[in-house]
Parts: C-alpha cells; structure tokens; sequence
C-alpha cells in the first residue's frame, strides 16, 4: 500500500468489471489487484465476471480477511446483468462510487483473417460493457452526489501492428468514450477517466510472457527495458478511481514505460 494511502477507499463500494482474477496466490489481473487495494483502504467492492468458480473463490478470500466483498456473474454484454449487479452493490453497502471497467478479449489476426465474429465479441466485450455499465452507475453515481468511472484501455489504442486489428480499434473506441461520457456526466459530478497500459503480465498476457521470443521482442521495444507490474498499472487506476483525482476527467493515463513515445530500435 502506498504511503498515506491507507484510508482512501473509506466508506467507497467499488465494481469492478472483470475482476475475477483476483485469487492471492495466483498471477492476478488489474482489476483482482485493484478490489484488494480498495478494501485494504477501507472500501468496499463487488466484482463482476463470468468466470464464476475464480470469482467466487477470490471473494471468499477476501471475506475471511475480514473485508466486505461480494460476487455476482457478470456478462458485461448483457444489460439485464447490468442492472442486476449495480443493485446487488446498492442493496449490500448502500451506494456506488466506483466503476472500473477492466474486462477485456482479444484477436490475433490481420483484417483479412478476422472474422465477422471475432470482431463483434471483441467490439462489445469493450465498447458495449462500457456503454451498459455507464449507462447502469450514474443514476445511483448521481444519488451519491458524483462518482468515478476508469476505463481500461490499452497503449494499442495509439499504434497499428500487423494483428489485434480489432482489439486496437475497441480499445481505441474507449478512449472516445470517456471524452464523451466524462463531458456528459461532468456536471454530476461524475468523472470518467482511463488508462492505457503497456505490456504487464496479467492472465490476459501471460501466453506472451512465458514465450521467450515473444517476450524478449516485446521487451526491445520498451525504453525502460522491461514490462510493467500489475501494482504500477493499479497505482494509476487508483489514483483516478480516488478523490486525489477530484478534478481529473476526460482524459487517459498511459502508462506504458515510454513504449509509444518511440519508434523502436532502429
């Protein structure tokens, strides 16, 4: 925990969309990082996932440390299960302040190769789960007098590669998004933010870390020599997820070890 962190979170619920990875013991993802920051600094969180089994587990984790924590299932394409989750947070801790938006797919293919399918899963995994779950938080953000949404985007949003057509172009889409809903919601007193992460290894991106080639090119192309930790994408999330970012909205963090601001080794 940071100095003069502790504390931060009190009295805050948090969702968190795609934060199942968050068993203690196991390679956790930024959102399972971030659910035990929050309690750890005296909020309170529900995660949603469809991965129910590891979800769960995290949770009961989380309960028999003495936090207040809940799951639910949570297909981030489904409005109804949208709905379902904002009022399990309201009905078990009585508000909602916090919306971190972390779940994500991925493609591995050039346009031509990608399919119709592939596309819109991973269009909707992203772009749809930002608009249901925005559009499900600010009516109980606005009753609590403002909240803070995060969206995690991607440092792909800012470069093209010979793969991931889709995934860049969703990821992409975010950012427009947080513009958009971070000047509509403003005089809620709602902020929208995200951050754009570089290469960290997650569940998401541990079929890379463990290839030594794949690593290894990914490595060279960074400026500071080496991925980022899951902790140093959280303290970003963090930060814009708290009240130390009272007047930061509509804008995104990258935190990507200066990887976009070169061109890579000449």
């Amino acid at each position: 925990m940071p100095d003069g962190s502790a504390g931060r979170f009190e009295n805050k619920v948090a969702l968190i969309a795609g934060g199942a990875n968050a068993v203690e013991g196991r390679l956790m993802g930024f959102g399972g990082v971030c659910a035990w920051r929050i309690l750890r600094e005296g909020g309170r969180v529900v995660i949603g996932d469809i991965d129910d089994a590891t979800g769960e587990e995290a949770v009961s984790q989380m309960q028999k440390a003495g936090f207040e924590a809940e799951y639910r299932h949570l297909d981030v394409t489904s409005e109804s299960d949208w709905q379902e989750i904002v009022k399990l947070a309201v009905d078990s801790f009585g508000s909602l302040d916090v919306l971190i938006n972390a779940a994500g797919t991925q493609d591995k293919e050039s346009i031509e190769k990608t399919s119709v399918d592939d596309w819109t899963r991973t269009m909707d995994v992203t772009n749809r789960m930002m608009f249901l779950g925005t559009r499900a938080v600010a009516p109980e953000m606005r009753k609590a007098g403002g909240g803070s949404i995060v969206n995690i985007s991607s440092m792909a949003a800012l470069w093209s590669a010979m793969y991931a057509s889709a995934y860049g172009a969703s990821r992409a889409g975010m950012i427009h998004f947080t513009h958009t809903s971070a000047v509509q919601l403003g005089a809620d007193n709602i902020r929208v933010n995200a951050v754009m992460p570089g290469w960290v290894r997650t569940p998401f991106t541990d079929h890379i870390w463990t290839d030594g080639a794949l690593r290894e090119s990914r490595d060279k192309r960074v400026p500071m020599g080496r991925w980022g930790t899951v902790e140093e994408i959280a303290n970003g999330i963090l930060f814009l997820a708290s009240d130390e970012a009272s007047y930061v909205s509509g804008t995104e963090l990258l935190i990507d070890g200066a990887t976009s601001a070169w061109l890579g080794p000449m």
